[in-house]
């Protein structure tokens, strides 16, 4: 279990301020660019790392579900319209604001572990990666994938409240979306698996944005069972990959609800966290790991 402090109230007043003016920026039509922004990104990146920011700071695509909006920065959810990814029905391609510079998120819908890979998913989630890939991934670049929180609030945890064993539910889920890493690291570009960050706290209130299946410690049981199978898969393919639930919070306990910024998502309190786990899994340089 770490400690890290609350955000201060002037942090907190600068990441609300920061995301209202890129907010009203991106809103713009034409779209303006948002280099004049770059101090003030810069100079928040370094309020989590405590420390001066390296001179060059690589800059690292993050797709995938809503949990994939905790590296755009913000304390609220911001979808950006981007791209259109179908013609006849548009199946959009979200960014978001992006107030950290070593970050690019890209959002591409509620889609699950299990469908992310497949063509033709409701959410189009595979032909929104293959256009990124081609237009706003450089080859061989790394990137960030975030999918599968969905699968433990609610597929897994409904198939195993349903009477399937976990161990069987959380295999054939972690053995098929493991699939989709290894198809982008086959097109030369260097991905890590976030796994799910967090076990929402909430079992007292009906969240129909948000739902989910069966009691807490069936969902943590999930979570962590899954977040082992997509380690070990992981591991075998040479794919690095980063699970932050149950290390800010004792691992059979329900995180304190001071962790998210909507009952849901991870606060940015625990970015220095993320930050720290990226470093040490050696995905991001040794300069931007928290001091």
């Amino acid at each position: 279990m770490i400690d890290l402090p609350p955000l201060s109230p002037e942090l907190n007043a600068e990441i609300d301020a920061l995301h209202d003016d890129l907010d009203a920026t991106l809103r713009r039509r034409p779209r303006r660019s948002t280099a004049s922004f770059d101090d003030r990104r810069r100079a928040l990146l370094e309020q989590h790392l405590g420390h001066p920011a390296p001179a060059e700071i690589e800059t690292i695509p993050c797709i995938g579900d809503s949990n994939t909006m905790f590296f755009a920065g913000s304390e609220r959810l911001r979808f950006i319209r981007y791209r259109r990814s179908a013609l006849l029905k548009p199946y959009w391609i979200n960014r978001g604001l992006d107030l950290l510079p070593c970050f690019r998120v890209f959002h591409v819908g509620p889609a699950t572990a299990w469908k992310a890979g497949d063509p033709g998913s409701s959410t189009r989630a595979r032909e929104k990666l293959g256009i990124l890939l081609r237009k706003d991934v450089a080859p061989g670049s790394k990137l960030i994938l975030s999918f599968g929180e969905i699968d433990c609030r609610i597929h897994m945890a409904r198939a195993v409240k349903g009477g399937k064993p976990i161990d069987e539910v959380v295999e054939a889920t972690a053995s098929k979306y493991i699939q989709l890493p290894r198809w982008i690291a086959s097109e030369g570009f260097r991905p890590l698996v976030w796994g799910p960050p967090q076990i929402i706290p909430n079992d007292e209130r009906l969240d129909h944005t948000f739902p989910f299946v069966g009691p807490w410690e069936l969902r943590r049981d999930v979570t962590y069972a899954y977040i082992e199978r997509l380690r070990h898969h992981c591991s075998e393919a040479g794919i690095p990959f980063v699970a932050l639930a149950g290390t800010y919070h004792p691992e059979e306990e329900r995180p304190a609800k001071a962790w998210f910024h909507d009952g849901t998502h991870l606060s940015q309190r625990l970015m220095p966290l993320a930050l720290r786990e990226l470093a040490d899994a050696g995905f991001i340089a040794p300069e931007l790991r928290p001091g």
